[in-house]
């Protein structure tokens, strides 16, 4: 394996943890639009609570594929800087709103008030950020990029339903991961059928849109197609069995195990684009040997991308472990102004 295949797959693992954690939290935020009834504010608090202690720390792993993707490949840096500048910004613009959004709603008022402007700010943007990745990514597999035409990848219905389907798979993980979270405390068990609802509906969405895009890759994306069925059929199975044990697990509510299964089910759809797309990482305008900088520039980068991970790695560990215990429950939220 070459230095430049190696570093494609940490960039995968990246992705991989990116969309399991910060990809959770942005679907929590389509719960949080979506919260409605007399629980709605519990449901609110809940995911306030939830991602709370991580909602910045989750970014580290997209500035590090974002950094690998410019000092690694920066020829392919340049083809996705200057043709999926709305795309990119849209995502910028929902992580960025999102995080003042959910600050300042915590210091306006708290986040239960279903009324409260930043937390529709809040919501909103937490849906535009996967969508606007969900339609960076097909638009990586269609190759169909220009510069001068920024909404091109938003002028196909490929785009638009892989937009619509990270939306859906986030918020199918968020709702499972809500479920163990809110069995954890006597104080929101009430909450558990409600995301036990949500869980099993997200799934039937996200499958409903994964069966529509098969078609669509066909006719917007035939060279990622054709190698999608020559090599990407085992983690479709993956998967799909994944996705089904999630719902069985929901439905039994054995939850911690669910959110192994939906965790998987979501990594699989990931690790499937990403086996079928290469060795292009813009089909038809850039590829991995072609587009890798200096054999001894990508050596060097895997050494500090090693180093840097032994403290990463731990810090990320502690703090989810501290956060995971319910005496720090109060330390979920942020405090209140002086």
């Amino acid at each position: 394996m070459s230095a430049a295949d190696l570093l494609v797959v940490v960039m995968v693992v990246g992705l991989t943890a990116y969309a399991l954690l910060a990809g959770a939290d942005f679907g929590g935020g389509v719960w949080d639009l979506l919260a409605r009834g007399r629980d709605a504010a519990d449901q609110r608090s809940l995911v306030a609570g939830s991602l709370g202690p991580v909602w910045e720390a989750n970014h580290v792993w997209l500035i590090f594929v974002i950094v690998a993707l410019f000092s690694g490949f920066p020829a392919a840096f340049g083809v996705v800087g200057s043709t999926l500048e709305v795309p990119l910004v849209g995502a910028l613009l929902g992580i960025v709103l999102r995080g003042c959004a959910y600050v300042y709603r915590a210091y306006g008022g708290g986040a239960a008030g279903p009324d409260h402007w930043w937390g529709r700010v809040f919501a909103a943007a937490s849906v535009l950020t996967p969508f606007s990745l969900g339609v960076a990514g097909a638009a990586l597999a269609t190759g169909d990029l220009a510069v001068g035409a920024p909404f091109a990848p938003l002028a196909n219905a490929f785009g638009v339903v892989c937009g619509l389907f990270t939306v859906a798979v986030t918020a199918f993980l968020a709702a499972v991961y809500l479920c163990r979270d809110a069995a954890a405390r006597p104080a929101t068990a009430h909450l558990v059928a409600g995301f036990r609802h949500r869980a099993l509906v997200a799934a039937a969405v996200a499958g409903g849109l994964a069966a529509a895009l098969l078609p669509l890759l066909w006719a917007d994306a035939p060279v990622v197609a054709a190698r999608f069925a020559d090599r990407s059929v085992p983690l479709v199975a993956v998967s799909a069995l994944g996705g089904l044990g999630a719902i069985v697990l929901v439905w039994r509510r054995r939850f911690t195990a669910a959110r192994a299964a939906a965790g998987l089910a979501a990594a699989a759809v990931l690790w499937g684009w990403a086996v079928a797309q290469y060795p292009d990482l813009v089909v038809g305008q850039a590829t991995v040997d072609g587009a890798a900088a200096p054999a001894a520039n990508l050596r060097a980068l895997l050494v500090a991308i090693a180093a840097g991970m032994v403290v990463i790695l731990p810090s990320l560990l502690a703090l989810f472990r501290l956060f995971a215990r319910p005496e720090t429950d109060r330390a979920n939220r942020l405090p209140t102004p002086r």
